[in-house]
């Protein structure tokens, strides 16, 4: 990339987040459209929320998002208003009311967050957000209550340290809940884990995963957790599969009945992603490519919109799915 191609990402980096903060001040979230019509997924990414399918893709929303979850037909959405790795707390929750495929209501429904949360997820009623960089876990009941757990004591980030886990996903299984280690690979060489701990956040176990740098969590049918395998540009599971989806990182993971979204990411450094493209890939549920959608950034996060989804606890719970952990 040239100088002056260097020097219009920054300038148009500061524009983006000199509005996200002012947005995050006024309260405003940032809608492009409220047509989800035809779209299958939701997709977080650090240049807005989309909303794809596989004939294309629309903007929802303006900022970085991250985290989603589904509560009923409402869209939770995790977005940072300011940098990520800054301890500003701009971090939002907001939610998007939806009926018949159409966006017709929104608000912000906690603020004051870290801005490096990663994914949230409703575990019976309650909100549980991934609180990366803090290593912490909230648990935020429906009337914003919120209640913090650390199941890894950790001094805000210190990068590359053994006490540092980097923990970026997490699902609920009756009274199980799991917990993806990514392990901050790059700096401390370590492969990812998944860690198995009870409903008041206490670590039970800990077991490598066949992957670094991983990222989600679903649970399949037959209690095997399934995951991408980040850096090796796979899915992975606990029972030992291993199907090789793209050349590039994996990150974004969506199941339904028939098909498998996975989102697709350049390697490149935390800073530079947003001036990234991405991809969202379609697969069968023998891992076989159906197609592959060109977004405008990598995904950070895709959920089904119609919530029949097995990385969503809810819906894994709602299919009496049970976690098989031998």
């Amino acid at each position: 990339m040239t100088h002056a191609g260097e020097h219009v990402i920054a300038r148009d980096r500061q524009l983006a987040l000199a509005l996200a903060r002012r947005a995050y001040a006024a309260g405003q979230i940032r809608l492009v459209t409220r047509d989800l019509s035809g779209c299958d997924y939701i997709v977080s990414t650090r240049r807005g929320l989309l909303a794809a399918g596989a004939a294309g893709w629309r903007r929802v929303a303006h900022g970085q998002y991250f985290g989603l979850t589904l509560d009923g037909n409402d869209i939770l959405a995790f977005e940072a208003c300011d940098r990520p790795r800054f301890p500003t707390r701009m971090g939002r929750i907001v939610r998007l009311c939806v009926q018949d495929a159409r966006i017709v209501d929104t608000a912000v429904f906690v603020d004051g967050l870290d801005n490096g949360c990663h994914q949230i997820d409703l575990i019976g009623d309650t909100l549980i957000v991934v609180d990366t960089y803090r290593q912490r876990i909230l648990e935020i009941a429906p009337d914003a209550k919120t209640k913090e757990f650390q199941p890894f004591p950790f001094i805000r980030e210190r990068p590359g340290t053994a006490d540092y886990v980097h923990f970026n996903s997490v699902l609920g299984s009756g009274d199980r809940r799991l917990l993806v280690l990514h392990n901050d690979y790059n700096r401390t060489g370590r492969t990812s884990e998944i860690a198995l701990l009870d409903a008041s956040w206490n670590v039970v176990e800990r077991r490598a995963m066949a992957g670094t740098g991983c990222h989600n969590l679903a649970l399949l049918e037959d209690g095997s957790i399934l995951s991408c395998g980040s850096l090796e540009g796979t899915l992975i599971n606990s029972a030992g599969m291993q199907a090789k989806v793209s050349n590039l990182m994996t990150r974004g993971l969506a199941v339904g009945q028939d098909v498998i979204a996975v989102g697709g990411s350049t390697f490149s450094e935390r800073e530079d992603r947003d001036s990234e493209p991405g991809v969202l890939h379609l697969l069968d549920r023998q891992f076989r490519l159906l197609s592959s959608l060109p977004l405008p950034s990598p995904p950070t996060e895709i959920r089904r919109l119609d919530g029949n989804d097995l990385s969503l606890s809810r819906h894994a719970e709602a299919l009496g799915l049970m976690l098989s952990w031998p």
